[in-house]
């Protein structure tokens, strides 16, 4: 949806030079069509003019006074035809600005496609109707090029709600998922939910843009998703584990992207990749495939901070929480190895928001 906002608004852009352009004209015409009115011409030159200006104006007004005065009253039909020709141009002048309007809402926008630039689209094809005064087919043609627009805009508002209501949809879904995570283990409490949060504020921190990190932000609750795979005994063992146990442990990424495997929808995509990748390292040392930092997705490494500083800081049935000072260090500490670099220095930077959070959501 944001790279469709993205598009709409680059079209909405080049439309709206186009219009400053088109406003220029019409304004110039506008002038001229006094000009044409009021210029003291030499009575000689009146009934060539006259001529010249029935031939090419081709607009209704001017060709009706003319069948009626015929070759009479000449500098009066002069006269009307750029009084005319004037008032055209300055009702296309005024539609063209009324469009202008309509598309720099829609750049301003973060939902361009909205029932409000619909109707608007809609009032101003009627206005263009006043085109039909000077020439009835430029009239029909203004009327049905808005009246199109504003049905293409109408069937985009309707994509986007139903959008809108499939990622609801599709929120609503991840969350259930984290809450099975959740309450499949006591010893979690509000982990899935820390580590999301985390998440999004570490992504803000590197300049990643609002919609992705929202999408990480959901994502991420997803991380241990291939826990719901290991055994419960393991999984609230009260002490460490042996070998064999903390083997069977590292298998749950891969359980995850399994259980993922066949996502669609950009939030459950990014889902898998997550739970997939959030145990490995830049070193080379993480798990299930042992991923160097080049291979390791920036979403993956995001998330792989945020679990490590929330499991250090929070209780578990085998540790105590850890001093969030101390976590905090253990995390600069593995920079480079088991962290990827420009994460840390986000963690880094925007720390005193994760540490509110940590606060605000512990237990």
């Amino acid at each position: 949806m944001e790279e469709m906002r993205k598009h709409i608004v680059r079209i909405s852009r080049i439309i709206q030079f186009s219009i400053w352009f088109c406003m220029a004209i019409f304004g110039i015409v506008t002038v001229l069509g006094f000009v044409l009115a009021f210029y003291p011409y030499q009575e000689r030159d009146l009934a060539e003019l006259n001529t010249r200006i029935v031939d090419n104006a081709n607009l209704l007004p001017i060709d009706l006074i003319h069948m009626f005065l015929k070759n009479s009253h000449i500098r009066l039909q002069i006269c009307f035809a750029g009084i005319c020709i004037s008032l055209m141009a300055l009702t296309v002048f005024f539609l063209i600005y009324e469009l202008r309007k309509i598309f720099r809402n829609t750049i301003k926008s973060q939902t361009p496609f909205t029932h409000e630039t619909c109707e608007a689209l809609k009032k101003l094809s009627v206005k263009a109707l006043l085109l039909v005064v000077f020439s009835t087919l430029a009239g029909i043609i203004v009327f049905l090029l808005l009246r199109l627009f504003a049905y293409i805009f109408e069937y985009g508002t309707f994509l986007q709600e139903k959008a809108e209501e499939t990622n609801h949809i599709q929120e609503e879904m991840i969350m259930s998922f984290a809450e099975v995570v959740e309450n499949k283990s006591e010893q979690t409490g509000k982990h899935v939910r820390r580590v999301a949060e985390y998440s999004r504020i570490i992504a803000l921190g590197m300049g990643i843009d609002e919609e992705r990190a929202e999408r990480l932000r959901l994502a991420s609750t997803m991380h241990d998703i291939g826990k719901l795979l290991i055994n419960d005994e393991i999984l609230e063992k009260p002490a460490r584990l042996t070998d064999e146990e903390f083997d069977e442990i590292k298998k749950h990424p891969g359980y995850g992207g399994k259980l993922l495997k066949n996502v669609e929808g950009d939030v459950m995509r990014m889902a898998k990749t997550v739970a997939l990748e959030h145990h490995e390292r830049p070193d080379g040392r993480g798990y299930p495939n042992g991923k160097s930092a080049e291979d390791i997705s920036i979403e993956g490494q995001i998330v792989a901070v945020a679990d490590v500083y929330d499991a250090l800081t929070s209780r578990r049935s085998y540790k105590q929480a850890w001093d969030p000072q101390v976590a905090y260090e253990e995390i600069i500490k593995g920079k480079g190895t088991q962290f990827g670099d420009a994460v840390v220095n986000a963690f880094i930077r925007v720390y005193p928001q994760i540490n509110a959070v940590r606060e605000q959501m512990q237990g």
